[in-house]
């Protein structure tokens, strides 16, 4: 009968004993992933015996292989330690690979020893080799499919975390538009109000420089009123002395009209001076209204522009909080089916490990197992 136990030990190696049918015993080691290297101990040289410690040398290298192969993948803290890791996560399927490949050509070399190895070798042996085979196939199998989902979470958490680079780079990039709309509002509106006070000092200014020249311009007239008075009175009375010498002293009724004379034309020049008074103050008043109504279209062209710039300012912020909605609802979505591939991934590595923590192989009555050290 042919028997076999064994023992795992998480990195200390794999150890195996035979048991022959003619009583003898061969002892195989394997040691560890730690480098101690690989050695086989043969105790006996039968074609039937080199045969079952093939297999058992193939059996103890998928044990290794499947130690030597990452059970979880950690979490990534950026898209280059992620490539990094993918990386290395690829060289290891490649290199359990290979070794698989070398398991199979090893158990058809073993397969397709010496005939006479072969007749000897009775049915049970070839059942067991047969059911060894199966095995490898399905453990081969079931770290291929661990490999790819292991590629395929790596994958998805490294566009996982580009999604998230983006929206934060979407958030700064609003975050910046609004403080440069905050900041531009302020300047604008502190440059308005600055001209609005430069404006109203430069007319407080004016006007007090145009009601300076009109008081200088009414004491002018003033004065040029006097004189015209004092001239009109001196050529009405030389007028009336040169009428007294030639015509003689007038009667009391030209006197009369005289006064009446002066009474009116005095009237009429006082008439005339509030009129002048008047056409200055209507210019002044209309001048400065032309002013003022040029600042105000100006002032008015400024709003207007300002309005232009706060609105296109506004649907630009609309326009970033819809994008950052957008990219919130993708992200949401993304780290739901994160969950749901960890899950999966989950699943997949319990099955592996319940697979690989399977039924040891069947031992004879009274055989004692030989532990690894």
């Amino acid at each position: 009968m042919l028997g076999a136990s064994p023992r795992f030990s998480g990195m200390q190696g794999i150890g195996m004993s035979l048991r022959l049918p003619d009583g003898q015993y061969m002892h195989t080691h394997e040691c560890s992933v730690l480098g101690e290297g690989r050695g086989l101990v043969r105790d006996c040289w039968s074609p039937r015996t080199c045969v079952l410690a093939e297999l058992m040398q193939a059996q103890c290298r998928m044990f290794s292989a499947c130690s030597r192969l990452p059970h979880s993948v950690p979490p990534c803290s950026s898209p280059l330690s992620l490539c990094q890791r993918q990386l290395k996560a690829q060289q290891q399927r490649g290199s359990a690979s290979q070794e698989l490949s070398a398991l199979k050509t090893e158990n058809a070399n073993a397969s397709l020893l010496p005939e006479d190895g072969e007749k000897a070798a009775r049915p049970e042996e070839r059942t067991d080799s047969a059911r060894l085979l199966q095995g490898q196939g399905e453990k081969e199998e079931q770290l291929q499919d661990a490999g790819q989902a292991g590629a395929a979470s790596i994958s998805h958490d490294t566009e996982i975390q580009v999604e998230k680079e983006k929206v934060l780079e979407l958030k700064e990039q609003l975050d910046a538009l609004r403080k440069e709309h905050t900041d531009t509002l302020q300047e604008l509106q502190g440059a308005h109000e600055q001209e609005k006070l430069l404006l109203t000092e430069s007319h407080h200014r004016s006007e007090a420089a145009l009601q300076e020249k009109i008081q200088a311009l009414n004491s002018q007239l003033k004065s040029f009123q006097e004189r015209m008075k004092r001239v009109e009175e001196s050529l009405l009375r030389t007028d009336y002395k040169k009428h007294i010498q030639e015509h003689g002293s007038p009667s009391p009724f030209w006197e009369q009209e005289l006064e009446s004379l002066h009474f009116v034309i005095e009237m009429k020049n006082e008439h005339i001076h509030s009129l002048d008074k008047k056409l200055l103050h209507l210019e002044t008043v209309e001048e400065r209204n032309l002013l003022l109504e040029e600042r105000v279209k100006t002032l008015q062209q400024e709003n207007e522009d300002l309005q232009v710039r706060t609105q296109k300012h506004l649907v630009m912020a609309r326009q970033l909080s819809e994008e950052l909605q957008a990219a919130r609802g993708a992200l949401e979505k993304e780290a739901q089916l994160l969950d749901q591939a960890r899950r999966e991934k989950e699943e997949l590595l319990y099955r592996v490990l319940d697979a690989g923590d399977g039924a040891p192989f069947p031992m004879a009555a009274g055989e004692v197992p030989l532990i690894a050290t």
